[in-house]
């Protein structure tokens, strides 16, 4: 809407009555609240029973605002909406997560999002880890063409918990050594040229996890671009696939024109400037906040779109 119309528009909306303005905001907040019962509903064309994968449910009434379905199979016959199986079952307020996704398009903090929309902060915090929670499952992204990889590093965290049994506790939540191994969790990142991303955060990587994650993901007939780590060597060695290293300390970053890891440093680069806000995440959570990072990367900046990615829409849709 043009700036034009939109103060037109409030000139005839101060121009009415009260009753009226109060009858139009309720229709308006009808509509918010229902939005995500809306989407729901449009969200998905094929809806498969959560409890034993049957196809073809049929409609069984409603409750709570939502489409209640039944599977057809005559050893099931359960009961379910579009909701259950997901992370975002049985979480109440559907008429506030709208705006709760569009806190998290912000990145706002936790106290920030829970003051803003008048609810807990446990339930801002649930409510963060169940919307990421599909997004972090579906990191294996399948990467083509031109991939760079490589590794970054974050200090081991364990905010939140109560018992601490692998180390001494620091004095008041003192962070780890930058330099010390054992108290920094590397996280592999792969990046393709169409903006794909797949991670893997694993303590302990090594050469067998490192193929064990690459291998399914990496098309035969890609490029693969890395530093001089051994084992992008010997993967693609051991699977066919073509290979340029980088070595830094030759001063070789970049291999005629186009062949460099410059794209997921860069990458890498935004993922450490928009963790910063956070002052810390804790590594238990640490996979849902690199969903969360690569959200903004690879989902359209929209609380639709984003909402489609926490019941994983692109996988399932729903009968209409």
């Amino acid at each position: 809407m043009k700036q034009a119309d939109l103060e037109a528009l409030e000139q005839t909306l101060a121009s009415l009555p009260v009753d009226l303005k109060k009858y139009l905001a309720d229709q308006l907040i009808g509509q918010i609240s229902s939005q995500a019962d809306t989407l729901l509903e449009t969200a998905k064309s094929h809806l498969l029973c959560p409890h034993c994968g049957g196809e073809h449910p049929v409609k069984w009434g409603r409750s709570g605002g939502l489409q209640r379905y039944r599977c057809r199979n005559p050893v099931c016959h359960k009961t379910f909406n579009a909701l259950t199986g997901t992370p975002l079952a049985k979480l109440q307020h559907r008429d506030k997560w709208f705006d709760y996704l569009r806190c998290m398009r912000d990145s706002l903090t936790l106290r920030v999002s829970a003051a803003r929309l008048g609810i807990d902060l446990k339930t801002a915090f649930r409510w963060r880890h169940r919307f990421l929670k599909t997004s972090a499952q579906g990191n294996a992204n399948p990467l083509s063409g031109i991939i760079e990889v490589d590794e970054t590093f974050f200090l081991e965290s364990c905010k939140g918990k109560r018992n601490i049994t692998h180390r001494k506790p620091r004095k008041r939540g003192g962070q780890g050594n930058k330099k010390k191994k054992v108290d920094r969790i590397p996280v592999l990142i792969a990046r393709d040229r169409n903006g794909k991303i797949s991670e893997l955060m694993d303590p302990a990587l090594k050469k067998s996890t490192v193929h064990e994650f690459l291998a399914p993901i990496i098309d035969r007939d890609s490029i693969l671009c890395s530093d001089g780590h051994r084992w992008y060597k010997t993967f693609s060695r051991d699977y066919g696939v073509a290979h340029h290293r980088l070595i830094v300390f030759d001063n070789q970053r970049v291999i005629g024109k186009e062949y460099h890891i410059q794209n997921v440093n860069s990458y890498m680069s935004r993922l450490k400037g928009w963790m910063a806000r956070f002052h810390g995440v804790g590594t238990a959570y640490l996979h849902n906040y690199l969903a969360w990072r690569r959200l903004f990367e690879t989902v359209p900046p929209s609380e639709e779109a984003w909402f489609r990615a926490a019941i994983g829409a692109n996988q399932q849709q729903i009968p209409t």
